[in-house]
């Protein structure tokens, strides 16, 4: 179903300049209708992810109605995708529902709860585990920004596309392009656009909770999920749960202090594998016996791009752009690292990009995705500072200084709402929630979310409890035993660790050439 489209003489401008802001969290009157729907289950045959994906294998899918605006419910409705895999213990043991959002902005979350099931396995034995498709993604009112601009941003990875190699950026394209995009998002998703953000997200899984039939909400968000998860807990402290947030995003930082802050993450992440491959498998690393020789591999398959791009198993060119989008995309998944080593190492020695190729399809994600991500972001962040050549030119001297192997490609990231209205500063104000303590769980070497926004984000909490992982990658159920083990101890029973708590790494397996069954899309 998909909200009511206005007429084609609304402008683009009157569309987008619509407030998203902060509602008052109680079930007024005229919302009773969307608290007193019951969720209908049933097979997902008709929900197949559009443009491919994931089989929704023994999931059951239900569809839920919310206003597109909830200061003005008779605008019109969509209706959300919503997935669930019943709990496989013991009736007497259960405890309800587990709902999730997996990160993004922009993952389906429907099609991760599939791919992910094994993953919360342990979870699922007690819990319902529930997923949806948030507003303006993938199966529920997807944003829609037209094919030119859809193919300029899946270039660009989520932000207008940047020129690549040594050139120089040009402020003035950049705005036009920017510009651009977000005529036309508005110009193909109507009235939906300015109602995307994670304030109205937060309303909604407000509703889907008491769909659920839940007094309280027991969540787990992962990346972006987490600033779902916090915007939630300070709009109905008294509903919330047991909530646990992994891979922490920052609530406070703009998008060009953020983009810096990851481009750091990520170098860092990056030097911490080069170091892994050489010093703890010297004999067996196939970059080289030393960092430093490493290092000259990398440069030296950067160069040989940069000068002429190579060849991909399907006929299409293979450049510096894509080795860099595989290097990055490893970052978030150490068991990746092996095959990125690999593949680094079969183009210096046999011009052959085929096994990098694979790593970047594993990372394409079906769906909207690109054009979500940057609705949602956009909708979230207040700041809208003019983009002159002295400033671009200072931010790719930054950046550059950040992350000599990613910052060039990540400064685009930082003025991607240019020629958007600005968003709400509501989730900025975020501080000192009222309801029960949250667990909070970041990754040293997360390159996605730096573990300073853990502590940062405890801190505008107030009632919030650290867990540490020491390890690497983007999130840390998925990859550290121990951090389970203690997530599961919260959800199941209610025992918080010690803020603290720390958990030792699980050290990447780097001569390992297989590639990983997924990436991440958060």
């Amino acid at each position: 179903m998909h909200p009511r489209r206005t007429a084609t003489a609304l402008t683009c401008t009157a569309l987008l300049l619509a407030a998203n802001t902060a509602v008052a969290a109680d079930t007024a009157p005229d919302l009773a209708r969307f608290y007193e729907q019951k969720l209908t289950w049933g097979d997902c045959a008709a929900e197949e992810q559009p443009r491919g994906g994931t089989a929704l294998k023994g999931m059951e899918c239900s569809r839920l109605t919310v206003p597109i605006d909830y200061a003005k419910p008779d605008l019109g409705t969509l209706a959300l995708a919503v997935g669930r895999y019943r709990a496989t213990g013991a009736d007497t043991g259960r405890k309800g529902s587990l709902v999730f959002n997996f990160g993004g902005p922009g993952t389906s979350g429907v099609t991760t709860l599939a791919e992910a099931r094994d993953t919360y396995g342990s979870l699922g034995r007690r819990y319902d585990l529930v997923s949806f498709d948030p507003r303006g993604v993938g199966r529920s009112s997807p944003v829609d920004c037209g094919k030119e601009a859809e193919e300029e941003l899946a270039e660009g990875d989520g932000a207008p596309r940047t020129p690549s190699g040594d050139r120089r950026l040009d402020a003035g394209a950049l705005v036009k392009e920017a510009e651009a995009v977000a005529a036309a998002c508005a110009r193909h998703t109507g009235e939906l656009l300015p109602h995307v953000g994670t304030v109205n997200v937060s309303r909604d899984l407000d509703v889907l909770r008491q769909a659920l039939g839940e007094r309280k909400l027991n969540y787990m968000g992962i990346s972006y999920g987490t600033r779902l998860g916090s915007v939630y807990a300070a709009q109905f402290p008294d509903r919330s749960g047991r909530l646990v947030l992994d891979a922490v995003d920052t609530l406070t930082e703009s998008s060009r202090v953020s983009g810096l802050h990851q481009a750091r993450a990520f170098q860092q992440a990056f030097d911490t594998f080069l170091a892994t491959c050489a010093e703890r498998y010297p004999e067996d690393c196939p970059l080289g016996g030393t960092v430093a020789d490493a290092t000259r591999t990398v440069d030296r398959v950067v160069a040989s791009l940069s000068e002429a791009p190579l060849k991909a198993p399907d006929g299409t060119a293979f450049t510096v752009a894509d080795l860099r989008g595989a290097m990055s995309m490893s970052m978030y998944v150490p068991q990746a690292w092996g095959a990125l080593a690999f593949g680094i190492a079969e183009i210096d020695r046999n011009r052959d990009p085929s096994v990098l190729v694979e790593l970047n399809e594993l990372a394409d994600a079906p769906g909207n995705a690109d054009e979500a991500i940057l609705a949602v972001n956009c909708a979230d962040d207040p700041d809208r500072t003019p983009l002159t050549e002295e400033e671009l030119a200072a931010a790719e001297k930054e950046f550059d200084q950040a992350s000599p192997d990613f910052g060039r490609d990540m400064v685009g990231g930082a003025f991607s709402c240019t020629g958007w209205p600005a968003g709400t500063d509501y989730i900025r104000k975020l501080e000192n929630i009222s309801g029960p303590e949250v667990l909070l769980i970041g990754t040293r070497g997360d390159p996605a979310t730096p573990y300073r926004w853990t502590e940062e984000t405890a801190k505008r909490l107030g009632k919030a409890v650290v867990l540490r992982y020491e390890g690497e990658g983007h999130g840390a159920y998925a990859n550290s035993p121990c951090v389970r083990e203690k997530a599961d101890a919260y959800l199941v029973d209610g025992t918080l660790p010690d803020d603290g708590t720390s958990c030792p790494a699980v050290p990447p397996g780097v001569p390992d050439q297989d590639l990983p069954e997924t990436l991440p899309d958060a």
